[in-house]
């Protein structure tokens, strides 16, 4: 268990020694360097539970996947899931209604995927009434300062549509930001040619669709939404186990030499 008095010397272990320096843009604007600050000082809370324990365990899962060149971070994906509370007086969760869907109450896992392994490399947990543009881009910002990613490339669906996504991903990270774009946001019609669009589908829709994927396979062979639990530490907590428990399962996988079993989960699990 980690104390109070530990805290800041964790953050310097993470800022140095874990994963080498830490480098911060000098021409980050002032909303960034608030976003984090403020993570910073959530993390230092944190450090004062056990839950900090939980955290760093993941980050050098992650951390010891790229050793391996298991993990580059050249392609990121970033999306949310929600996740229905299991205590229905839950004081940190809330409400989100989706069109032609049920209103759920709960959480919103928000995930930076790498998509060459299919794996979480940044995850954060909000109430489910966070909106993904809110969050999208601080989470890709810190995923890509922590572990020093180079990104070309980062895909998302139209939720993100956000200036400072593109502003993150540009101008910070000198990215191509790969975001599906509804055309009915306008509240008209738009005209493409079948051309234009056999090539968005392939290059910023169908790329995508592996973060959708590599949700299911949470929920269904990690147990990700059978948590019961309540609060958002404590859901935090919860899910930065399952996503440590799939880190090890690609880990143990590489050490074997079994490349295959990143992609064939179930496999795995069936042979343990």
């Amino acid at each position: 268990m980690v104390g109070n008095a530990a805290a800041p010397a964790m953050l310097a272990q993470l800022r140095f020694s874990i994963f080498g320096l830490l480098y911060l843009p000098p021409n980050l604007p002032r909303c960034v360097c608030t976003w984090l600050f403020r993570s910073f000082q959530f993390l230092r809370a944190v450090l004062g539970t056990t839950h900090g324990s939980f955290f760093f365990f993941f980050l050098g899962l992650v951390a010891q996947l790229i050793r391996l060149g298991v993990v580059t971070g050249q392609e990121l994906i970033v999306d949310a899931s929600l996740l229905p509370a299991w205590y229905k007086a839950d004081p940190d969760a809330t409400w989100q209604k989706y069109a032609k869907k049920a209103a759920v109450f709960g959480y919103k896992v928000h995930t930076v995927l790498c998509r060459q392994a299919d794996l979480p490399v940044f995850i954060l947990v909000t109430p489910a009434s966070v909106h993904d543009s809110q969050v999208g881009w601080f989470v890709i910002l810190m995923a890509a300062v922590i572990f020093g990613f180079r990104v070309l490339v980062v895909y998302a669906d139209s939720a993100y549509f956000d200036w400072r996504m593109f502003k993150v991903v540009h101008d910070f990270l000198h990215a191509h930001p790969a975001i599906n774009y509804n055309l009915r946001r306008a509240g008209k019609r738009k005209l493409a040619t079948p051309f234009f669009l056999r090539q968005w589908k392939r290059l910023v829709i169908y790329p995508r669709t592996d973060i959708e994927r590599h949700f299911a396979w949470m929920k269904r062979y990690f147990g990700l939404k059978y948590y019961q639990c309540f609060t958002l530490l404590r859901v935090t907590q919860f899910v930065l186990l399952t996503y440590s428990a799939a880190l090890a399962v690609a880990l143990a996988a590489e050490s074997y030499q079994r490349p295959e079993f990143l992609r064939c989960r179930a496999s795995v699990l069936a042979s343990l």
